[in-house]
């Protein structure tokens, strides 16, 4: 079984490449070192924007990432700014 590592001092390279907004939820894809991910959200929480990645719902009711990325507060900050930029 394989231990998990934190990940520490990780330089992420993120461009937002298309945002919108629809009714008050705002839309956005997104390049991250390479990788471009589509239809991640901006949601407003009790602590400050954050970013969902896209996702299903199992038969469980429960809600499965298809891809997710750990993003430090500064990137979840740099990502949400250029996509603001981009409304």
């Amino acid at each position: 079984m394989m231990k998990k590592k934190e990940a520490s001092n990780v330089s992420i390279d993120a461009k937002v490449t298309r945002a919108n907004q629809v009714n008050d939820t705002v839309f956005f894809d997104v390049v991250i070192n390479g990788v471009t991910i589509y239809g991640c959200k901006v949601i407003e929480g009790k602590n400050g924007d954050f970013i969902s990645f896209p996702s299903h719902k199992g038969k469980d009711d429960k809600y499965y990432n298809h891809v997710w990325v750990k993003l430090s507060d500064d990137d979840t900050a740099a990502i949400v700014k250029q996509v603001e930029e981009m409304l």
